[in-house]
């Protein structure tokens, strides 16, 4: 079993950068699109808040150029009279800075002349605080000085509308893009679920799953067919490599059992107790070579998904009870009580007959190295959708750094290897609960070991059912 992993957080996932990314995008390309906006309807409200003032201006210099500054002085006057109606600021200043004409009480200071347009603060004669104005400057040859300007409250007021405009769309934009991209991203997930079920349901056994494509060519779809071909090159593989096991097997077992056979008969007729004793050990080790093969033989079916068109409803606890009757018996002479706790009935979809082997091969697992614990406790529940079935003694149990080693095929750890047995119990045991949507987990007995058999109590699938019997 492989150790778990720690889940990342949601915003470091996959999906997360991914959709982290597209809101940036997003909001990337909307912002110079607002800015724009922005820059240019500012500029037109400019060009619209400067153009009567460059009218006034204009008119002014046509003054001055027909009547000189005592013509340019009446029109000031004239017009800084009607300024507080257009609210415009107006003056005209000598050569030493006094004022002839205008509603400005004195030239500004700091304010040079000739300049543009230019924002700038001024009190007019009506007092109170100075106002911001766009104002513009000449200087005449005679050295009298010119200052026209227009109020820029309203202009202020469009800005600041403009600007609330532009940030409402920014706002507007973050939810109207974020949830665009968690429409993208679950969509991609919908796709990579999809080609991930695919995988889960191949790994459980059910290699004839396909993926669905669209000829339309796209990533998507290239990734499907290349799957979909690497599906059928693993279920030519594996129906080849069942193949081969099943005529193995059968062409080993075959003359193996007559030697078995042989063997027993010879047994039975030799009455020389040194004869018996060789034959006996013959006997024993031709019994162990077919157990070995005919359990690598269940176990390579039970990998490849074969026994589920076998599945049935049956009662797990009188399966269990039945195993704890009948080593009940093997475990007194050994000194070992076996307990048997489950509810009264227990109704399960799997194979009785894989399910009781795999039952059996840890009660005798714990029976071989578990005895010293003096006793075997054998367990079922169901919790939330699953059949726990538990093994557990009281003796030596597993280090945790072994019990991957120890569920590998022929993977027998150091305390064993005396013992008789072929190391496939546990492989047995856990290649049946993968066929029916389950693991095998070795957990700590304090003291001691407990085989947790894990089985999954959701019916197969139809096309899980199409697999072949035993």
């Amino acid at each position: 079993m492989s150790p778990a992993r720690r889940r990342l957080p949601a915003w470091r996932s996959t999906s997360g950068r991914f959709l982290a990314l597209h809101l940036v995008l997003n909001l990337a390309c909307i912002l110079p699109i607002l800015l724009y906006v922005y820059f240019q309807v500012d500029r037109i409200i400019i060009a619209d808040f400067t153009r009567p003032l460059e009218f006034r201006q204009s008119n002014l210099e046509k003054q001055y150029a027909r009547g000189g500054i005592a013509q340019l002085r009446h029109e000031v006057e004239s017009r800084a009279a009607r300024a507080h109606r257009d609210r415009t600021a107006i003056l005209l200043v000598d050569p030493e800075g006094r004022k002839l004409a205008g509603n400005i009480a004195r030239w500004p200071a700091g304010l040079a002349a000739p300049t543009d347009w230019t924002p700038f603060a001024l009190t007019r004669d009506s007092g109170g605080a100075p106002d911001k104005f766009l104002v513009k400057t000449v200087r005449y040859p005679s050295g009298h000085r010119l200052l026209l300007g227009g109020l820029l409250d309203n202009r202020a007021r469009m800005e600041g509308a403009l600007l609330l405009a532009l940030f409402a769309a920014f706002a507007l934009a973050v939810p109207v893009g974020l949830l665009g991209s968690v429409a993208i991203v679950r969509e991609m997930n919908r796709m990579v679920a999809a080609i991930a079920g695919i995988g889960q349901q191949v790994g459980a056994g059910d290699l004839a799953r396909r993926a669905d494509t669209d000829g339309s060519g796209d990533p998507v779809d290239r990734l499907k067919t290349s799957l979909n071909a690497m599906l059928d090159r693993i279920e030519t593989l594996v129906e080849e490599h069942r193949t081969l096991t099943d005529a193995l097997a059968h062409d080993l077992r075959s003359p193996l059992t007559r030697i078995h056979i042989q063997v027993s008969e010879a047994l039975a007729e030799s009455p020389a107790p040194e004869s018996r004793a060789r034959f006996d050990a013959i006997a024993l080790e031709v019994g162990i070579v077919l157990h070995m093969l005919e359990s690598a033989l269940e176990i390579s079916r039970a990998e490849a998904g074969v026994g589920r068109g076998t599945f049935e409803r049956f009662d797990l606890a009188a399966v269990l009870g039945d195993l704890g009757e009948i080593y009940q018996p093997l475990a007194r002479t050994n000194g070992v009580e076996i307990t048997v706790a489950c509810p009264p009935r227990l109704e399960f979809h799997g194979n009785r007959a894989l399910v009781a082997r795999a039952v059996a091969n840890l009660i005798d697992n714990a029976l071989k190295y578990g005895a010293a614990g003096g006793a075997i406790a054998l367990e079922a529940e169901a919790v939330d959708g699953e059949v726990h079935i538990c093994v557990a003694d009281r003796a030596g149990g597993i280090p945790a750094a072994r019990r991957t080693e120890a569920i590998r095929k022929f993977g027998r750890l150091d305390r064993a290897r005396n013992t008789p047995g072929t190391g496939l119990g546990l492989s047995l045991a856990s290649a049946v609960a993968s066929l029916h949507g389950g693991r095998l987990a070795l957990e700590d007995n304090r003291p001691g070991l407990r085989a947790r058999l894990i089985l999954s109590l959701l019916p197969p699938s139809s096309s899980h059912q199409q697999g072949a019997t035993e």
